[in-house]
């Protein structure tokens, strides 16, 4: 979580810099980036500073903005709060090299949903993610729903009973939930739990591919690897 210091710095994890934790400047070559701000009572504090102030990540340039309120004659001043701040990456999960990119790529967008805070969209997202896993290891029959191919997938030994009661639980009754039910909010621990589960059905497939792929040829699936090329 993003933090500011005595000298009215911030310091987060930059997206440009690969979530890595970073100072953000407020300050380059002696000149201050810009601010917007207004006089605001603070409790126990009196008349202090609302700032909406721009800075600099020290690393890579990218540019952040942040809310702050600041208590003196000049900024930093002597007392300060940092309210919020953008942009700040999440933790990165990793995930097994043989995955799809386009998996990959769809896996790495729901993080960003949740780095914005868009809830809903990140749960949908994740499911998606578990769908298209699925089909990419051969549950692809057509009007087949993604609670049979899950089980399909348990049946045939490639994902755990309690891998399976996961995938049900945390990533597709979340996204159906946004896909179809009426809007209402959700709380981020939600999709950070389907995120975490994502990844791990994704360790269980492609960590090992070889041995996945034995008992999918077993089963009669065919995954992606034995599809003709488009």
């Amino acid at each position: 979580m993003a933090k500011i210091n005595e000298l009215g710095n911030v310091q987060a994890n930059c997206p440009d810099c690969n979530g890595a934790l970073s100072i953000y400047e407020w300050s380059v070559g002696g000149s201050a980036l810009g601010t917007v701000n207004k006089q605001t009572p603070y409790p126990s504090w009196g008349n202090s500073i609302l700032d909406y102030r721009f800075f600099c990540c020290a690393g890579c340039g990218r540019g952040g903005l942040g809310l702050i309120i600041w208590h003196g004659t000049r900024y930093p001043g002597d007392k300060r709060e940092l309210i919020w701040f953008i942009p700040e990456a999440k933790e990165k999960l990793s995930l097994p090299g043989k995955v799809p990119e386009g998996i990959v790529n769809e896996f790495r967008e729901a993080e960003k949903c949740m780095e914005s805070e868009c809830h809903r969209a990140a749960a949908g997202m994740l499911r998606s993610v578990l769908d298209k896993t699925m089909k990419a290891n051969g549950y692809n029959d057509k009007g087949v729903s993604l609670e049979k191919k899950i089980e399909m997938a348990a049946n045939d030994r490639v994902i755990t009973e309690a891998r399976k009661r996961r995938a049900h639980e945390e990533i597709r009754v979340l996204g159906n939930d946004v896909l179809h039910d009426e809007w209402h909010p959700i709380p981020p621990e939600d999709p950070e739990s389907a995120r975490h589960y994502c990844q791990r059905i994704l360790e269980d497939l492609y960590d090992d591919r070889e041995s996945v792929l034995s008992l999918l040829r077993s089963a009669g699936r065919v995954p992606e690897e034995d599809r003709p090329a488009k």
